[in-house]
């Protein structure tokens, strides 16, 4: 009689950890999704912020101009000096 009170004591305790180990991990892939969802939030903000169109349009905001004159080198350095 004491081991089948002793065997469903334990089994009720089994199960109550079981259980709150279940919401647990509910709420631990709950945070997971949130802090997935952020990451792909980030990530787009991020690639929107170093395309060349945001870059151009932020710095014409800013009041830099495109620089109009080129340069060239007239005449080109030479590589090796023979010997």
């Amino acid at each position: 009689m004491f081991l089948i009170i002793a065997l469903s004591l334990m089994r009720v305790i089994v199960s109550n950890n079981l259980s709150t180990a279940g919401i647990t991990l509910l709420k631990l892939e709950n945070r997971l999704n949130s802090y997935k969802i952020e990451n792909t939030n980030l990530r787009e903000r991020l690639l929107n912020f170093t395309s060349l169109s945001y870059i151009s349009s932020e710095s014409s905001q800013l009041g830099f101009v495109k620089n109009k004159t080129n340069f060239t080198l007239t005449k080109p350095l030479p590589l090796a000096i023979k010997q």
